[in-house]
């Protein structure tokens, strides 16, 4: 069996069990945090790319259903930004979920009611902007249809005028309903919704969801839980109002922040070795190898700034990689290893080793990289370990025909696309 690199199983026995991250104890500390809070309140979960965010998201809300018992949902912003309206999304989501857990329970069908209907009456204050969205530009509309949608938006302007007391209210009113509705819910605990891959979506819609998020939805026992990338979401600030300071942007709308941290390099490739069972398919193939691959491994990862999804994806290529060698096959693991990393780190310095196979590995990278001693000495030892010294490795028919399979195999690995499943 192919094991796949993609989000984890969570299991309902045993929610941390394919957790390798080490999530376990900071979602428990977060989860009494957030339970303990039932004003009005945005969290967020701030980690770059790779991190794991997703990951520690679904892990959190399906701890709080099952240790907790409390009621939250997750949604992609990213997957929903087609909507073109924010306040739809959130609603649209919150819908599912009733539907979902209170199908029989008629007293909360019908406040969810009234509040999809006050949410209606707050809709349409943005109905022609809407109705154009929904098109995408591409409809060619009769001059009535456009003189009848005019119409509608000097009256629509003429209202937000004239009527801004009565549309404050019906926002309120919005307000209580859902307000309400969590009452009845859950009448102590708050109620959570997670929102991920904010920073992915379009900028103008992840700038229009956090204005929905303070304005709307300001409400007692709900809260957010926002998984973003801070540094991507604040280059879509600055993309729709200019360069200006995003922190202080997003402090009106995140009441607090927590950055994700990780478990040690080593921590999470022991676990990723496991399982992707690496050192088992080895034995199959009867390619005996004593471990020293993982050791190279860890070191070439430590001295390269790669993420733990580019780590994870190194792993999954080996899994792949292993089960397509021939019994007993000749080949050099630790280059495997090494030359993969580089080529996942740094192209442009892959192929410029390509072009001397015999011997310009080591070179090439002392060329090519300003802050190369780690990768320098890991190398060093490959060759050292492999070949005796330096000169036997520049002489040796062996290196030529290992950086050969070497590199033939790693052509294999790139036709594969690891992002589909992350």
């Amino acid at each position: 069996m192919i094991v796949k690199n993609n989000l984890i199983e969570i299991a309902e026995d045993n929610i941390f069990k394919n957790d390798t991250l080490g999530r376990e104890e900071s979602i428990v500390d977060l989860s009494k945090l957030l339970l303990s809070t039932t004003e009005p309140f945005v969290f967020s979960i701030n980690g770059s790319w790779g991190t794991g965010k997703t990951t520690f998201v679904k892990l959190w809300e399906q701890y709080l259903k099952k240790e907790h018992e409390a009621h939250s949902l997750y949604f992609s912003a990213w997957e929903d930004d087609f909507s073109n309206e924010p306040l739809i999304a959130i609603l649209g989501s919150l819908n599912g979920y009733i539907e979902e857990n209170f199908k029989d329970n008629h007293d909360v069908i019908d406040k969810f009611n009234q509040a999809k209907e006050f949410g209606g009456k707050v809709l349409k204050r943005g109905l022609p902007a809407f109705v154009k969205g929904m098109t995408g530009g591409v409809l060619d509309l009769d001059k009535g249809v456009e003189s009848a949608m005019g119409a509608i938006s000097e009256e629509t302007a003429k209202g937000l005028i004239e009527n801004y007391s009565k549309e404050k209210e019906i926002t309120e009113q919005f307000k209580q309903s859902i307000n309400e509705l969590l009452e009845l819910l859950d009448s102590e605990q708050p109620f959570i919704i997670f929102i991920d891959e904010l920073d992915r979506c379009r900028p103008l819609y992840a700038i229009e969801l956090l204005e929905r998020i303070k304005h709307l939805f300001g409400i007692e026992k709900l809260i957010f839980v926002l998984s973003i990338d801070k540094e991507q979401l604040s280059e879509s600030i600055k993309s729709q109002y200019g360069n200006i300071d995003t922190d202080n942007y997003l402090r009106r709308f995140i009441d607090l922040e927590y950055k994700l941290s990780n478990l040690s390099f080593n921590s999470f490739c022991d676990k990723l070795y496991q399982k992707f069972k690496l050192q088992q398919l080895l034995d199959n193939k009867r390619i005996y190898e004593n471990g020293s691959f993982l050791r190279t491994l860890k070191k070439i990862v430590f001295a390269f700034p790669l993420s733990l999804r580019q780590i994870e994806q190194v792993f999954s290529k080996l899994h792949i990689l292993f089960k397509t060698l021939d019994i007993e096959e000749n080949i050099n693991i630790d280059l495997l290893v090494i030359l993969e990393v580089i080529k996942s780190y740094q192209p442009s310095l892959y192929h410029y080793i390509l072009e001397d196979k015999r011997k310009e590995l080591y070179f090439s990278i002392s060329e090519k990289l300003e802050d190369s001693d780690k990768v320098l000495e890991i190398v060093g030892n490959i060759i050292s370990n492999s070949f005796g010294s330096l000169e036997e490795y520049e002489k040796s028919e062996y290196w030529k025909s290992s950086m050969e399979l070497v590199i033939k195999k790693i052509e294999f690995l790139d036709k594969f696309n690891m992002e589909s499943n992350s």
